[in-house]
């Protein structure tokens, strides 16, 4: 009973991001995507599942001459490339472990609005730099009892980013926290890990909400 009371205490509770950057940062856990559909795999059983029963026997993934990953490291990277397709598969597997090595989060592009800049810049003096324009027209003007004809100068403008791009890039960060959602929730209803407990702590799902609802206070 001590020593089960004593293993307890020692589990760290992280959160799903925490976790992440720890397995693929510190743990320099990889992503073995052969391991979730090789012969081995069986419908229905769970690849971290797998792992954990592998762990279990003694057994471990074949390396070079550096120190193997933690036992919990190497399940939370086998959940990663057992991502489901819907959820990205492979590509979005891809993404979480690079992002949990630089524990970084997908740029969901910080205070971005929509903005209207000269397509490209000119000449620069003392007074500033001024912006490339085009002629797009004619018109007479008289002075002094001359006629004059003067050129019509427009500035070419573009949109940056564009309000698609923005849409995007948050987009595409709602999609990793859907991943890590679901990572979440498989971790901690199969209750693989040794001496990890993943938390509830998400990380902000919306960020550029929270930033909109401060400036309006």
């Amino acid at each position: 009973m001590m020593m089960r009371v004593l293993a307890e205490t020692l589990r760290r509770e992280m959160s799903i991001r925490a976790a992440l950057e720890w397995a693929f940062g510190a743990e320099c856990a990889h992503l073995d995507f052969a391991e979730s559909q090789g012969d081995n795999a069986r419908p229905g059983v769970s690849t971290i599942w797998q792992i954990m029963m592998r762990g279990q026997l003694g057994c471990s993934i074949d390396g070079g001459g550096h120190s193997q990953p933690a036992a919990d490291a190497d399940i939370i990277a086998s959940a990663v490339a057992a991502l489901p397709v819907a959820l990205g598969g492979k590509p979005m597997a891809d993404r979480i472990a690079t992002l949990a090595r630089t524990g970084m989060v997908p740029d969901w592009m910080r205070d971005a609005a929509p903005r209207c800049v000269p397509v490209a810049w000119g000449h620069e003096n003392q007074h500033g730099q001024y912006a490339v324009t085009e002629k797009v027209g004619t018109y007479d003007e008289v002075k002094r009892g001359r006629k004059v004809t003067r050129d019509i100068l427009c500035c070419p403008v573009k949109i940056v980013p564009t309000a698609a791009q923005i849409a995007r890039a948050r987009r595409e960060y709602l999609d990793w926290w859907g991943a890590l959602l679901h990572l979440q929730s498989e971790l901690r209803s199969l209750k693989v890990l040794d001496r990890i407990v993943i938390s509830r702590e998400m990380p902000p799902m919306t960020p550029w909400r929270i930033g909109a609802a401060h400036k309006a206070a």
